[in-house]
């Protein structure tokens, strides 16, 4: 299998507390975030990584009204943001996809799964552990036992070109996943592994289920990259990073 080109796919945006991209702020106001999907087309079919928000926060930013998060997460989505939607636009249907790669269970990366009910996808132990054991862990929609999970554990390589890193703290099993493609060679995506590069780079402390553990896949992930030296970092929550992004039809 080869990666012939990797699309970064723009999936919506999700209010989050700001207290959550930086734990040093008092919590009282929102800031908009991405949410993207990524797309790989290899000489064996298309691979997903991540699927976006869940199909019910279509038009409804209320959501969450009366639960523990109502005003700390508010979805920004339209039907064009569905991952059905997304995939329609690149010229695929949700049966195409011969692989999904889930990053981590949460709500704005698992969310469109239920599209996928005969297509692998691989998911940590760890991750799918924790998300099953708790109705709180995110929204149902990202958590149903029934789909054709693959569960792995530890760094993997899904194929020449595909590697998986165990990357926890941010979830119980978080994964990132490097991707090598004929245009750009090695590019990493972090996905929550930090939500920023101010995240990453100056040690600015975000939402995380254990920070010791998410301070110490940072601290692997950047030895990685003095490793490497792929040609992008991509942190999965940076707005200022997604303003200068290239996004389908372009490629990497």
């Amino acid at each position: 299998m080869t990666v012939k080109k990797l699309y970064f796919l723009p999936a919506g945006h999700c209010y989050l507390d700001h207290s959550a991209i930086n734990r040093n702020f008092t919590p009282g106001q929102l800031v908009e975030l991405p949410v993207w999907s990524f797309l790989l087309e290899t000489t064996d079919g298309p691979i997903l990584i991540d699927t976006g928000m869940p199909d019910a926060f279509v038009n409804n930013p209320h959501y969450y009204k009366g639960t523990r998060r109502e005003d700390l997460v508010v979805p920004n989505m339209t039907e064009n943001d569905t991952i059905v939607s997304v995939l329609k636009r690149v010229g695929y249907h949700a049966d195409d996809i011969q692989m999904v790669i889930c990053s981590h269970l949460h709500l704005d990366h698992a969310g469109g799964n239920s599209h996928f009910r005969n297509t692998p996808i691989l998911i940590q132990r760890d991750e799918y552990d924790a998300a099953m054991e708790d109705d709180d862990y995110s929204p149902p929609e990202c958590r149903l036992p029934e789909l054709q999970y693959q569960i792995i554990e530890g760094d993997h390589e899904v194929a020449p070109g595909i590697n998986i890193l165990f990357t926890p703290g941010h979830s119980p099993g978080h994964q990132s996943v490097l991707v090598t493609t004929e245009k750009s060679g090695p590019v990493l995506l972090t996905i929550d592994v930090a939500y920023t590069r101010e995240n990453f780079e100056n040690g600015v402390p975000f939402l995380s289920f254990d920070s010791e553990l998410t301070s110490k896949s940072i601290q692997l992930t950047q030895e990685l990259i003095k490793d490497i030296q792929p040609s992008i970092v991509f942190f999965g929550h940076d707005r200022d990073q997604a303003k200068e992004c290239r996004t389908f039809p372009d490629f990497l």
